[in-house]
């Protein structure tokens, strides 16, 4: 008989357990001898308590092989191992989704647009800066605040990728995939200038969502 977590945060797990979780949501997935290195425990204490997470069912892993040897286990978060993470009020907005997408498509693409005008105007209140590098990390922060663990990767002059390592909404994207819009409409408006092209899905089995902005440089910046 296996536990299961019944739900709660994080503060319920040990503080060895709950780095592991966090390093894990970071990378999307991990193996042992990753995880050891990030949080620096060994690789015994890191199997040990990856054990108890799988017990818990907030973890699964895959075997992979490479050549010759013992073969190397891959860990990503299950269902449940997301939920210990901030989600937002899902069981509501799916179910008001649900009535919405019983109506008239007119309906939703209303509400969608409606969606993505408050974000653009929540936006609009704390991404303020003017120069095209800093006004990307204050929508970076927004971000953050929302629980999306982004991380900002801006190498010269290639473009920027951001990655999306946790999504509150994934629940109800699931079930809503047109949901997922908002997040890309939302930040073309708050980013003008910028095309912005998702490259990894969660919704197609990718670890984590990745957009790729590149800024026009015949556009002028604001």
């Amino acid at each position: 008989m296996q536990l299961r977590a019944s739900g709660g945060g994080l503060e319920f797990l040990s503080q060895a357990r709950q780095t592991l979780l966090i390093a894990i949501k970071s990378d999307g997935q991990a193996t042992t001898e990753e995880l050891a290195r990030e949080t620096f425990l060994s690789p015994g204490a890191v199997r040990q308590h990856l054990l108890g997470l799988e017990a818990l069912g907030l973890v699964t892993f895959v075997r992979l092989r490479n050549g010759p040897g013992r073969p190397r286990h891959m860990f990503r978060l299950t269902a449940s191992g997301e939920r210990m993470f901030p989600q937002l009020y899902a069981e509501v907005a799916n179910t008001l989704l649900a009535a919405i997408e019983a109506e008239d498509s007119s309906v939703v693409e209303r509400i969608v647009g409606r969606l993505v005008q408050e974000q653009v105007q929540l936006a609009g209140q704390l991404v303020l800066a003017g120069s095209r590098p800093e006004r990307l990390l204050e929508l970076v922060q927004l971000i953050e605040r929302f629980g999306y663990f982004p991380r900002l990767e801006v190498v010269d002059e290639s473009p920027a990728e951001l990655t999306l390592r946790h999504c509150p909404l994934l629940s109800v994207a699931t079930r809503h995939p047109g949901i997922c819009r908002v997040e890309c409409e939302s930040m073309q408006r708050v980013l003008p200038g910028a095309t912005i092209t998702r490259t990894a899905h969660r919704l197609a089995g990718d670890p984590n969502c990745k957009y790729q902005i590149t800024w026009d440089e015949t556009s002028p910046e604001d």
